[in-house]
């Protein structure tokens, strides 16, 4: 792969991403319609949806976006401690309190004073300690361990799982109060199966943001390749869709396409009148989204670099008869870009 190191991420197009969250398709134009409505509320939020599917993303976005945004936002993850480490984080402790306890600890409410706590995997906190956040999130007021006295905080919390809550107060495995207290604004993240051409919008995010980090040339998506990753159901969502893209890259070594060979775990999908998808792609819509998306690319580039073909041409890593043959074709005169 041909080395650059003028590489930008800016083929991603800020305006098409509210929040700065990737996608268009009607499931994710519902997830921002709720966004907007809670972003200057005081409101918890309860993010659910499978494994992978961003919803920490959603999280940052609600806090870097609302007022909030100056304050702190501070991550736990509540499946990744045992219970009496998970209480201390959570709370603090005072010097004292427990053998070991040689100083005092500020937990993690206190350390989000005035900002957002974002409490992930919030299913499996343990019933001893939901009591506790429930005081909490009621009180708006905190006790180290190993101190007498609560103190006044000011925290909104937004908790985050990929379980059935409801399900599991049904079995008595989760409190149904502090259930309530803590889903008074759901937002359900939906799969990246049911996103369609948000697919490609990721994938193409994800090969950008890792060939800027690796300084590699341009890399594109072949067409047959589209086709697999808009069929695969993506278990893993998401994350399983930049790992797969992260992977892909270093296996394509000198190629600036990649294809369904870069993706060996990627079932092959058969091109049949079965698969109307397939069909409309072969038919044009697949080069109709490649064009929309290329001319963005060069406009993108071309204002970056004020309008200056040889620079746009240097920076995109192709000849520049190659990048006029490119502005004849979309209609871009590089003019309207210089400074």
């Amino acid at each position: 792969m041909a080395k650059q190191n003028q590489f930008s991420s800016s083929r991603r197009v800020a305006s098409e991403n509210p929040y700065a969250l990737i996608g268009n398709s009607l499931p994710m134009k519902r997830v921002y319609q709720l966004i907007s409505k809670v972003l200057h509320s005081e409101a918890n939020i309860l993010l659910t949806g499978e494994t992978g599917t961003g919803k920490e993303l959603v999280a940052k976005a609600i806090h870097e976006y609302g007022h909030r945004r100056t304050q702190p936002f501070v991550v736990q993850n509540c499946a990744s401690l045992p219970d009496g480490l998970l209480e201390s984080e959570l709370f603090g402790y005072r010097k004292g309190a427990f053998t070991g306890a040689d100083r005092n600890h500020q937990g993690m409410f206190d350390a989000a004073n005035h900002g957002i706590l974002f409490l992930d995997e919030i299913g499996d906190l343990p019933l001893t300690l939901q009591a506790k956040l429930l005081r909490v999130l009621q009180e708006q007021e905190v006790r180290p361990l190993g101190d007498t006295e609560y103190h006044k905080i000011n925290v909104r919390v937004i908790a985050a799982t990929h379980r059935n809550l409801e399900d599991m107060v049904a079995r008595g495995e989760f409190r149904s109060d502090l259930y309530y207290r803590l889903a008074h604004f759901p937002i359900e993240l939906p799969p990246l199966r049911e996103r369609g051409d948000d697919i490609l919008k990721l994938a193409y995010a994800f090969i950008d943001e890792i060939v800027e980090r690796d300084r590699l040339g341009l890399i594109s998506i072949h067409d047959e390749l589209a086709v697999a990753l808009q069929h695969y159901e993506f278990p893993g969502n998401v994350r399983e869709l930049k790992s797969m893209i992260e992977r892909a890259i270093l296996l394509a070594d000198d190629t600036d396409f990649l294809t369904s060979q870069h993706f060996p775990n990627l079932p092959p999908v058969v091109m049949s009148e079965s698969h109307p998808i397939e069909n409309g792609l072969s038919n044009g819509l697949l080069k109709e989204l490649v064009d929309r998306y290329e001319r963005q690319v060069l406009i993108d580039y071309l204002k970056k670099h004020r309008g200056n073909q040889k620079h746009t041409a240097t920076a995109l890593g192709v000849a520049r008869r190659t990048l006029i043959y490119k502005l004849t074709k979309h209609k871009i005169n590089s003019r309207d870009w210089r400074a």
